[in-house]
């Protein structure tokens, strides 16, 4: 049985704090980091890619 419909929209609305509290954590801990090493994770091909992909260059 399904849950009624406030209860999903509360669990969607959570799943997204979450994740948006993750994206800015994520954000902080890159402009914490001195450029040097920012621009040496953009050089490994993950780390760039996942970088590159949020806009980060």
């Amino acid at each position: 049985m399904k849950k009624p419909l406030k209860e999903r929209v509360y669990a969607y609305n959570r799943a997204r704090a979450a994740d948006t509290e993750k994206a800015n954590d994520l954000m902080t801990l890159l402009d914490a980091l001195p450029p040097g090493q920012v621009k040496q994770l953009l050089k490994d091909d993950v780390c760039g890619a996942i970088l590159r992909k949020y806009g980060i260059e």
